[in-house]
């Protein structure tokens, strides 16, 4: 089945707003809250903009080393709220936030291992050019709702499953997610930049960072959200599952 981008995007904003309270409760736990505690208390590296390569490998291996806790815990976190979140609007399921939220901790370490092989299969294709490396993650875009939906529990069989089902549309997903991706990007740094002007103007050059935080946190967690959404929904047009309408709460 080929891909058609109109009925995937479609779809996904349906999911959106069909699962909104779930998706609004977990998000604001597992994503928004953990991202915003991290830009407020986490300093990132300071760049001039004249470093060269061992410069910045320098200031970027000090930035790692002095903040390895809040990094690993803070992605951890992220990382369980998005597989909730894939719980929350797969097609098969029917289930509370609760049980959401139980089911993706029961397979997080499946999850992560399946992650980790992806990103092993994937790392050549990146050293050796960047085009490759993106196809395949593409490929294995789908593990995380072929955990949710299916019940999958084996990491190998997860890469088959995604593999599989993204067959003859690998460059097509690759497409689609570069758009969303690249308007993404172009509009969130529009929205952080207008908020860094106007805080700029309202205190007379100094900014308020907890403001320009939120703002970012706030777009940030409904960029993933949003990609969360056209995953499933491409998983659910290149399987022909239809998902079903629900409140969970």
């Amino acid at each position: 089945m080929k891909l058609n981008y109109m009925q995937s995007w479609n779809g996904a904003m349906a999911l959106l707003g069909a699962h909104k309270e779930a998706i609004l409760a977990i998000s604001g736990v597992f994503l928004f809250l953990p991202t915003l505690l991290f830009a407020q208390y986490v300093t990132g590296p300071v760049l001039t903009g004249d470093e060269d390569m061992n410069t910045l490998f320098a200031i970027y291996s000090a930035y790692f080393n002095e903040n390895a806790f809040p990094i690993m815990i803070s992605n951890l976190v992220i990382s369980f709220g998005g597989l909730a979140i894939y719980f929350a609007i797969a097609p098969s399921r029917n289930s509370t936030v609760g049980e959401d939220l139980i089911a993706a901790l029961k397979v997080f370490l499946i999850y992560l291992i399946a992650n980790l092989l992806s990103a092993l299969v994937t790392l050549p294709g990146f050293i050796l050019f960047v085009i490759p490396g993106l196809y395949l993650t593409c490929r294995f875009i789908l593990i995380p709702v072929v955990i949710a939906d299916q019940g999958e529990r084996n990491p190998i069989e997860l890469l088959k499953k995604s593999w599989a089902l993204t067959r003859d549309n690998g460059f097509s997903i690759l497409l689609f997610i570069l758009i969303i991706a690249v308007v993404g990007t172009i509009t969130i740094g529009v929205l952080e930049a207008v908020t860094g002007v106007i805080t700029g103007l309202a205190t007379g050059g100094t900014g308020w960072p907890f403001v320009e935080n939120l703002v970012a946190s706030l777009t940030g967690t409904a960029f993933q959200l949003i990609l969360s959404a056209v995953i499933v929904s491409i998983y659910i047009e290149l399987t022909g599952k239809k998902s079903e309408v629900r409140e969970v709460f």
